[in-house]
């Protein structure tokens, strides 16, 4: 049943990117078949932060209410209706609406799948933490390389289509575990912890929020920063996938070696160390060492791998990372949202892209500030009920019901 439990985690992590790069390979078959301009091209760009952020801060609240298994299968269902609804509409405005539905089913997996790993193998957070943030990325990646021989085979209707087969497949697994009411198969009903309270919560927001907020700002701009320090469109293709690639290795890897540390604030500063020469690189001289700077700039937002794994490791039970996971993941993709198009009026007002960077190297500082409170010895309901104890309020950080 844990192997069936695995597979289900794998298959959702595999749906959680794949409706943001399906559609960019096949823009050019959208424009012609549904007339998609610019501007809606900006609207898709901001749909996944925007719908991670308002839907990923309302699923804890799903959970509460049906049910950590219930809720992951209404993710896939959600995601499926999105997935399938969009290729077959003949307008814009009705393709933005389904693919928003698509991005909320995506937004619901991504803050269940924390509490989920911590129900089923809390003994191995860092190793299954590891397995399925590496198959995020596999999603992300994958998309981009099939879409379009999918499309010139059998039309970007049924390219896009195709993706919800995975979505599919991924409830199967979690069928089973529906069949049982009892036995702590669910999220207890009403169950929350009062996460806003904790320092170490806010530190792994900012911690989260800002790292999510460089990456959505380079990979909007870095072709752009690249082609105007002298790389050819090509080459400056193959820098950007070099960044985004250089984030897999440190995906595996990053969990196992947090799971293993009391306070994994140490490796924070390797990964500042990271950030800062990457930046330099871009910075000073983009042309000298272009490849280095990519691995260095690639290599900082292990911050990402690390932020999720602390859901896990900084919370007691799994309302406190049901709750976390929806504060991290909901306010951080909302400050992410603002990174790009911040960042793109920064280089309008200047003609140069320095105060931009420059912008982002700021934000590794609060990175750092975050993490030195999220990486403090202990859990987010420990720290509330210290707190709780020394006022003499005698309140609980974790509060329950049930269902009539």
């Amino acid at each position: 049943m844990q192997l069936l439990v695995l597979v289900g985690i794998a298959l959702i992590a595999l749906t959680l990117r794949s409706a943001v790069t399906a559609v960019s390979p096949l823009i050019e078959d959208l424009r012609e078949d549904l007339g998609v301009g610019t501007a809606a091209i900006g609207i898709l760009g901001l749909l996944p932060p925007l719908c991670f952020a308002v839907v990923g801060a309302l699923a804890p609240a799903v959970g509460r209410k049906l049910g950590l298994e219930r809720a992951l299968v209404l993710s896939l269902v959600v995601t499926v209706a999105g997935t399938l609804g969009r290729s077959v509409v003949d307008g814009v405005v009705p393709f933005l609406v389904l693919s928003a539905v698509t991005l909320s089913g995506m937004a619901m997996g991504n803050v269940l799948l924390p509490p989920a790993v911590k129900r089923y193998f809390p003994g191995h957070i860092g190793t299954v933490t590891s397995f399925y943030v590496v198959m995020i990325a596999v999603g992300a990646a994958l998309p981009p390389y099939v879409a379009v021989p999918l499309g010139d085979a059998f039309g970007w209707r049924l390219s896009l289509a195709s993706w919800a087969l995975v979505a599919v497949a991924a409830v199967l697994p979690w069928l089973p575990r529906l069949r049982t009411r009892g036995g702590g198969e669910f999220i207890h009903p009403g169950s929350r912890v009062a996460v806003l309270r904790s320092r170490r919560a806010w530190g792994l927001t900012l911690m989260f929020g800002m790292t999510a907020l460089n990456v959505y700002s380079l990979f909007a701009w870095l072709p752009s920063i690249l082609i105007d320090a002298g790389f050819s469109v090509g080459d400056a293709g193959t820098l950007l996938g070099l960044y985004a690639g250089t984030g897999i290795p440190a995906s595996i890897v990053v969990p196992l070696i947090a799971a293993r540390m009391t306070n994994p604030f140490p490796l924070m500063l390797v990964f500042g160390a990271f950030f800062a020469v990457g930046y330099y690189g871009l910075l000073v001289t983009p042309t000298s060492q272009p490849v280095l700077w990519m691995i260095m700039a690639g290599l900082g937002p292990s911050t990402f791998p690390l932020s999720i794994t602390m859901i896990n490791l900084r919370t007691t039970t799994e309302a406190g990372s049901a709750s976390l996971s929806g504060m991290v993941q909901g306010i951080g993709y909302a400050v992410a949202g603002v990174g790009p198009p911040v960042f793109g009026l920064l280089h309008e007002a200047t003609g140069s892209w320095n105060p931009p960077l420059a912008l982002l190297s700021c934000t590794v500082v609060l990175i750092m500030v975050g993490a030195w409170f999220a990486c403090q010895p202990g859990t987010v309901e420990q720290e509330l009920a210290e707190r709780a104890a020394a006022r003499g309020d005698g309140v609980t950080p974790v509060l329950t019901g049930h269902r009539p």
